[in-house]
C-alpha cells in the first residue's frame, strides 16, 4: 500500500492545532516530524494516525527511544 502524506492543511484537519503550535511539538519531540517532499513539508499519514491512536505522551516516548537509538549506531 503506498503511504499517503498530508500537507499542513490535511494535518491541521486531523490535529485542530495551530502550525507555531505543531512546529514547537515536533522540536519537542511531541509530534511527528515532517518529511520534505519537492521542497513542501508533508507529514505521513500513518505517523499522524499512530500519534492519535497513542496520545502525546507515548508518541513523546517512542521518539525518544528512536533517537537514542540512534545514537548507539
Amino acid at each position: 500500500m503506498e503511504e499517503k502524506l498530508l500537507r499542513i492543511k490535511g494535518v491541521k484537519i486531523h490535529i485542530p492545532a495551530k502550525c507555531s503550535t505543531i512546529y514547537a511539538k515536533i522540536k519537542k519531540l511531541r509530534f511527528p516530524k515532517q518529511y520534505k517532499y519537492g521542497g513542501t513539508a508533508c507529514w505521513k499519514m500513518s505517523e499522524i494516525q499512530l500519534y492519535i491512536e497513542i496520545g502525546e505522551e507515548a508518541y513523546h516516548q517512542k521518539l525518544l527511544k528512536q533517537k537514542e537509538l540512534e545514537k548507539i549506531s
